[in-house]
């Protein structure tokens, strides 16, 4: 059971965290965890249920004293953001990457101050360094986070009609690295938004594509691939799994819908992201090295934390580009309500024809 609005806010702060709450003028409602350089809540106006998904162990103040007391990585869930290539800087042995794999702290929780939140902007900043694995390099990096409104995406005539309650936001964020001359150093942002199980992703592509799997596997019927779309039906059964698309397919908007506890009542989130088909994305497959990865999704469904993840990635910092500075902007838009208007959402935002 999730924990709502007011009592996630309550038992962050019982466990010695500074959770933020913000209020833009179309109602939506933001809880943002500045220590951890995350935003963690995101609801509709009078609405206390959250779009995202947030860490069970949340939902009592005693669980959470305990889950932020205890050694090793924290995944309160919400929004977040990492680094690329994850083969560099989390994992340390390729030939063993599940035994070798460790969240770097220096970005999570990383050492994030909130530097800004007024009317219609909260800033946060996270400096620190970076260790190269493998190597004996360290990278200083510079992060900052910028959160505002974001205008309802669908027309008037479709808000009036169909009546969906609606919360969204724009996040622009920003890698600074040191100067660099080794070309083997080269960054990318790498943003992950965790939601809820079980729920269907959609992915919009350009042309037939068959997504590269990382880890795991998906069993038949699972993921469904068809011109302009790929679709994948996140939850249990099964083991752990990710999937990812190169930069040249997607499109820029990725979504997932699901049901909720009440018949008949769907949410749908969308993603907006750029895209730079003739960027230099740096993620790489764990088996091979292989690169160019601008989309993945990633359903973990062992284990206490059961989320799926919607993650993209943007062009990596590197001496070659000629630069040590790289913003992006993203949005994102979520919906609640019947599913004939939820359905009619997807097919205006993501151009899917199907229905959930």
């Amino acid at each position: 059971m999730a924990a709502n609005r007011n009592s996630l806010a309550t038992n962050l702060a019982g466990a010695g965290k500074q959770p933020l709450p913000v209020n833009w003028p179309d109602g939506t409602g933001l809880l943002i965890l500045p220590e951890h350089g995350r935003l963690l809540g995101l609801y509709a106006a009078e609405h206390d249920a959250n779009f995202l998904w947030t860490n069970p162990a949340l939902a009592e103040a005693t669980s959470a004293q305990a889950y932020f007391r205890r050694a090793g990585w924290s995944n309160p869930g919400g929004d977040r953001t990492w680094l690329a290539p994850e083969t560099r800087l989390f994992i340390g042995d390729p030939a063993r990457p599940a035994e070798t794999y460790q969240v770097p702290p220096a970005l999570d929780p990383g050492h994030w101050t909130l530097r800004s939140a007024g009317a219609g902007e909260v800033l946060l900043e996270n400096v620190t360094r970076l260790h190269w694995l493998r190597t004996a390099h360290e990278v200083e990096v510079r992060l900052t986070k910028q959160y505002s409104p974001a205008d309802n995406p669908l027309s008037p005539a479709m808000q009036a009609q169909d009546g969906l309650r609606y919360a969204g936001y724009t996040q622009s964020t920003t890698l600074e690295v040191a100067p660099q001359t080794d070309p083997s150093i080269r960054l990318g942002l790498w943003n992950l938004l965790q939601l809820p199980q079980p729920g269907t992703m959609l992915i919009p592509t350009t042309a037939l594509v068959q997504p590269q799997l990382f880890f795991g596997a998906v069993t038949t019927g699972e993921l469904t691939v068809t011109p302009g779309v790929v679709r994948w039906h996140m939850g249990p059964p099964g083991g752990d799994a990710k999937i990812g698309i190169k930069a040249q397919i997607v499109t820029g908007r990725a979504g997932y819908w699901r049901e909720t506890a009440t018949p008949g009542i769907w949410e749908l989130v969308v993603r907006q992201f750029q895209v730079d088909p003739t960027g230099e994305y740096v993620d790489a497959l764990w088996s091979n090295g292989e690169e160019g990865w601008g989309f993945q999704a990633c359903c973990v469904r062992q284990g206490a934390e059961c989320f799926n993840e919607l993650e993209y990635h943007a062009p990596a910092v590197t001496a070659r580009a000629g630069g040590n500075r790289r913003q992006e902007l993203s949005c994102v838009w979520a919906f609640r309500g019947a599913v004939e208007g939820v359905t009619r959402a997807a097919r205006a935002l993501l151009g899917t024809a199907d229905a959930p």
